[in-house]
């Protein structure tokens, strides 16, 4: 007589398992919101360049199964000359969203008139969100009611210039996350990808997406003090950039990702700061 496992024990005694406890930690973190995480966009109406950053808790191996070949694919939409968008949280994995801003915004429709018609074309709007910015000075932002707690979005401007942003995020830490995101952005000095990196690692800093820490699966080999992502980006487009075929594969002044399949022994655990060095490499070649 084979005697069945009560649910409990079947789970106690998969969970005895590296494999399976690393999958079903992938599987709690996909489940409450698939895109869960935090961007930054901005724009420098005066040097008519645009940026975005983001990271995440997702780890990049589950971003094949959209498909697409990670953060960046799915969710940025990068129009030099034009503007810049991250449609995040809830992600439309058909990308039709994703191309409704980019028409919009080439049409130069106002980023709250774009946020708009997404949400009246959208039945699942209440699990999106957005921030828009055009080279127009205008910004926008949306998040909806079933992005979990601590899901905000913040628009602004610089004073005494012509920077304009908008931060987001959903499945944060806390309202900190994004509010002293938005303070290391305005008090940065330097390029508009300086102030973009300053805000990501404020947002770092106050916890990111709390899904996920320095014991969550998968553990490149690199040291860990402290981690909110998995995977994080940076992009700066200047308005001379060409556009690829897509909404996000062009060719761009400065590009730069990390993931958790690419951190090196001598980077960090924490993609974001691993994005800081790569980032500065990049400076002191430019």
């Amino acid at each position: 007589m084979i005697k069945r496992l009560q649910p409990n024990a079947a789970i106690r005694l998969a969970l005895r398992s590296p494999r399976i406890i690393a999958a079903f930690l992938l599987l709690l973190s996909l489940s409450a919101n698939a895109f869960a995480t935090w961007s930054v966009i901005a724009v420098d109406r005066k040097k008519k360049q645009v940026v975005i950053a983001s990271a995440t808790c997702v780890p990049q191996d589950a971003f094949a199964s959209f498909p697409a070949k990670g953060l960046k694919d799915v969710q940025a939409i990068i129009l030099p000359g034009i503007g810049i968008a991250a449609a995040q949280a809830n992600v439309d994995r058909t990308r039709a969203l994703q191309n409704l801003i980019a028409t919009e915004l080439k049409r130069k429709t106002d980023p709250a008139r774009i946020i708009e018609l997404l949400k009246s074309q959208d039945t699942n709007n209440a699990s999106r969100q957005y921030g828009i910015v055009d080279l127009e000075g205008r910004a926008a932002g949306y998040s909806g009611a079933q992005n979990g707690k601590q899901s905000l979005d913040r628009q602004g401007k610089v004073d005494g210039t012509e920077i304009y942003f908008s931060i987001q995020g959903n499945i944060l830490a806390d309202d900190s996350v994004v509010e002293e995101a938005v303070k290391a952005f305005r008090n940065a000095k330097g390029t508009l990808a300086d102030r973009v990196m300053a805000a990501m690692e404020a947002a770092d800093a106050h916890g990111g997406d709390r899904r996920c820490n320095c014991k969550t699966p998968p553990d490149p080999p690199a040291p860990c003090e402290t981690k909110t992502a998995h995977v994080a980006y940076l992009v700066v487009a200047d308005k001379k950039d060409k556009m690829g075929s897509g909404l996000n594969d062009g060719s761009y002044y400065c590009e730069i990702s990390v993931t958790d399949k690419d951190i090196k022994a001598d980077e960090n655990d924490n993609p974001v700061k691993t994005l800081r060095l790569r980032y500065d490499k990049w400076r002191r070649a430019h």
